[in-house]
């Protein structure tokens, strides 16, 4: 602090004073902003927020398709699974084998139980049941164990 009892009397004094009070009222309000971030600061951390904040965006736009895709092929494969399923009960409803499932043609369930019907038809038609005798007359089958009996009883008693 300057003597004040000593009158200031060349510029240099006077410039001295000022000086000494311009660099404490600076101190001041260094000390008062102490810890306060300047605006350069803050507008470099805010331009460092917007541009992670982009990429976060960007990310998640990404992994949001990626899950829609994977949805829709999901739905898809549930979709096939589910025409197979409904194409095998509507075969084995019809009386047709397992195997015949995946040969019915149509786009709907209702296509499919009218194809599933007509080879239905089909082959019951051409399966039709063995005869039960023997078709050919001429066809002389070896004789039965009760007719072997029978003859060897005839012959012990004719004996």
């Amino acid at each position: 602090m300057a003597n004040l009892e000593k009158p200031i009397t060349t510029q240099e004094e006077l410039d001295s004073v000022i000086g000494e009070r311009l660099k404490r009222a600076k101190e001041s309000e260094a000390k008062k902003f102490e810890g306060w971030k300047s605006p350069e600061d803050i507008a470099a951390l805010t331009s460092a927020h917007e541009k992670a904040l982009s990429d976060l965006t960007t990310a998640k736009d990404t992994e949001i398709g990626s899950l829609k895709e994977q949805i829709q092929a999901s739905g898809a494969e549930s979709a096939k699974y589910k025409a197979e399923l409904d194409k095998t009960r509507i075969a084995l409803t019809a009386g047709l084998k397992i195997e015949y499932a995946d040969r019915l043609r149509g786009e709907t369930p209702e296509e499919w139980k009218a194809d599933a019907e007509i080879l239905a038809k089909d082959f019951a038609a051409s399966h039709t049941a063995p005869p039960l005798g023997n078709p050919d007359p001429l066809d002389v089958k070896p004789p039965t164990a009760r007719a072997k009996f029978a003859e060897w009883a005839e012959a012990l008693n004719n004996s």
